[in-house]
């Protein structure tokens, strides 16, 4: 048989209970709520409440809810142009767009094109964007001329060979607005095609350099006797017929190296015998010696122009 507690001890608990009990009576706040209440509202801690953040309990104003992003939405994939490093490098793929950032346009700012946003269109003509110069005098095809990295013109020497003025020897190394430059109006110019358009200047200096070529009478078509590298060595097809110089020793002696003078408006008529050259000048040697290995020469004689009369084939 099991034995309980004794009635004593039973008494003095439900005694204790009854005291306790009545020292709260009703309409009186509890010690806990008197303190609180003695607080002023400043220091106040509200209840918590479910997911509130800590921040909130201590006083702090709370930070805003973060938006929520669906899960289809494609306009916040930042990384999808951005990188890491820093938002200004970028590294959109504008090839799918059908206007490849090539040379100079991969350096341009994506606002300096689309300062309007992404979702207005922008013209992917040359035109649309850069000023003609030309005033449409070319038209309006800018890469016909020009590449995309720079505005150095693509119409070099070697295109310049399908015109009717090819650019050869010198002419290949002059910038074009020197002959097609209109300084005054600022546009392209038809330069002329002939020598002296361009030349008359070094035409007229031989009265004080070379031979006068106007009192001698030589052609105005400077390419007859010079060539597009250099005015000297120059040739005279016209020699030929009297004193080969095209080749052989002869060859890039100057004028006034065999002729004393060349007479006012001397032409070629095919008469050799000028009386202005002399062999003797370069060749000089005793009557005697030059006797001496002439003996057996039909004709001889020791003066330039019978020297001139068999030498003058070969130049020997």
């Amino acid at each position: 048989m099991r034995r309980g507690l004794p009635l004593g001890l039973v008494a003095g608990m439900i005694a204790l209970l009854a005291l306790a009990a009545a020292a709260v009576t009703p309409g009186e706040a509890a010690p806990a709520a008197r303190s609180a209440a003695a607080k002023p509202a400043s220091a106040r801690v509200p209840a918590p409440t479910s997911g509130a953040p800590a921040a909130a309990l201590a006083g702090s104003p709370a930070r805003p809810a973060r938006p929520e992003r669906s899960a289809g939405d494609e306009s916040t994939r930042c990384a999808a142009c951005h990188m890491v490093g820093g938002w200004e490098k970028v590294r959109f793929n504008h090839d799918p767009t059908g206007f490849p950032l090539r040379g100079g346009h991969e350096s341009v700012a994506c606002a300096a094109c689309h300062a309007r946003g992404f979702d207005v269109p922008v013209p992917d003509t040359c035109g649309g964007c850069h000023r003609d110069r030309h005033a449409g005098e070319f038209g309006v095809t800018c890469e016909g001329c020009h590449d995309d990295r720079s505005w150095r013109p693509l119409f070099d020497a070697d295109a310049h060979r399908r015109t009717n003025f090819p650019l050869t020897g010198k002419h290949g190394l002059i910038p074009c607005q020197q002959c097609h430059g209109d300084l005054r109006d600022r546009t392209f110019g038809r330069a002329a095609v002939t020598c002296v358009a361009c030349h008359r200047s070094d035409y007229d200096a031989t009265r004080a350099t070379s031979i006068d070529h106007s009192a001698a009478g030589f052609s105005l078509e400077c390419q007859t006797c010079h060539s597009t590298q250099r005015f000297w060595p120059a040739r005279l097809p016209q020699h030929g017929a009297c004193f080969r110089i095209a080749s052989g020793p002869h060859h890039g002696i100057r004028c006034l190296g065999c002729h004393t003078s060349l007479g006012a408006g001397a032409t070629f008529s095919g008469a050799c015998a000028t009386g202005t050259f002399t062999c003797s000048a370069c060749h000089a040697h005793a009557c005697a010696k030059s006797d001496a290995q002439h003996t057996n020469v039909m004709g001889y004689q020791c003066s330039d122009p019978k020297c001139y009369e068999c030498h003058k084939i070969t130049g020997q």
